[in-house]
């Protein structure tokens, strides 16, 4: 776990705060690494980053890099930017649960696995 990550989360509001380590938790056990990167966390499988958080003062975003590939495993994915984002908008506790979030890594490791890191690839 990532020092930098403890500090942005610690920095979060209460709900954002339990909901993060919440879902980092649940990442960490999909054997994705951690880092902070841009101002935010972030989790890569060994192919390139898979997901992101980004807290602002009403919500957080769970954003992922393939995401736009991966809506029709969540509605609530609603693609945007580049890389194929797609983020899920959370506005309070518990919209996401850890078997939720584990499922979405899964597949966006499994996108970075066969078409390549999202940084370096086209989708």
């Amino acid at each position: 776990m990532s020092a930098k990550v403890d500090a942005y989360l610690a920095t979060l509001p209460d709900w954002q705060q339990a909901t993060a380590r919440d879902l980092r938790t649940a990442l960490l056990a999909q054997g994705l690494s951690e880092d902070f990167k841009w101002g935010h966390p972030m989790w890569s499988s060994a192919d390139g980053p898979v997901c992101l958080l980004k807290g602002f003062k009403a919500h957080m975003n769970f954003a992922f890099w393939r995401g736009a590939q991966m809506t029709d495993l969540d509605a609530r994915l609603e693609p945007s930017g580049g890389f194929q984002m797609a983020t899920i908008k959370l506005t309070g506790p518990s919209q996401v649960s850890a078997d939720e979030a584990a499922r979405l890594a899964q597949a966006g490791a499994a996108l970075n696995k066969t078409h390549g890191d999202p940084m370096k690839t086209k989708a």
